[in-house]
């Protein structure tokens, strides 16, 4: 039975290598069940004068590998609800600066345009003289490209700066409750495996599972609002 248990965890750890090489940061699964492997090995040890029997270490591993489960599913989420607020509030700013960004467009084709024009011509005199020509009429054009693309893109550098570093806080603090709730889970296990706690039974053990997690009642996505998304780029 206390081998079904570590050939149990073992197969987690496997899997959560796997896991590790997804964009989520799944280190601290890792070395918290590296953490518990070692317990297990050392309980396997003791079995003789152990203070609990085999079937009550499976059922400290059942309740530990779901409750790990859990843990790591709300911090998947809250994870990709840094990323995805991020990318929204980029895209709005994109969204924002669609003026600008037509009125360079429009710019460009007009002065491609006129440059074009000058390649009908096979006189070199008359082709220099046309491309002369163009350049001093669409200088105004040049100019006003120039400034509007360097103010647009200085703006939008803040702004995707500021996305980035709230997004870097929301990520790190979401890595940080995981971190605190794996070692809760880990604490719950030892007590286990010493026979100074147990698993509930039946449907408690879900609800009990929930409630050691200390989830916030909101992803910490949400409560970081991101303020960039009041800026209007083209002001």
């Amino acid at each position: 039975m206390a081998t079904k248990s570590l050939l149990s965890l073992l197969l987690a750890t496997i899997v959560s290598s796997a896991l590790a090489q997804s964009p989520v940061d799944w280190q601290p699964l890792l070395d918290q069940q590296n953490l518990a492997l070692r317990q297990v090995v050392q309980t396997m040890q003791m079995t003789r004068g152990a203070a609990v029997g085999a079937e009550e270490t499976d059922a400290c591993f059942d309740w530990y590998l779901d409750n790990q489960t859990a843990i790591n599913e709300v911090y998947y989420k809250e994870y990709n609800d840094c990323k995805n607020t991020a990318t929204a509030a980029k895209k709005l700013l994109s969204e924002q600066s669609a003026l600008e960004r037509q009125d360079l467009l429009d710019d460009g084709h007009s002065l491609c345009s006129s440059l074009a024009a000058c390649e009908k011509i096979s006189d070199g005199l008359e082709f220099f003289q046309c491309y002369n020509k163009a350049s001093d009429d669409n200088s105004p054009k040049l100019f006003n490209m120039s400034v509007t693309s360097e103010r647009v893109a200085n703006k939008l550098t803040i702004s995707y700066q500021t996305i980035n570093d709230t997004e870097r806080v929301c990520t790190t603090n979401a890595r940080v409750k995981n971190v605190n709730d794996l070692s809760v889970s880990r604490a719950y296990l030892n007590d286990c495996l010493i026979g100074e706690w147990s698993p509930p039974e039946g449907a408690d053990q879900s609800n009990e599972s929930r409630m050691l997690l200390k989830q916030d009642p909101e992803p910490i996505a949400r409560m970081l609002a991101f303020k960039n998304n009041r800026l209007i780029v083209g002001a």
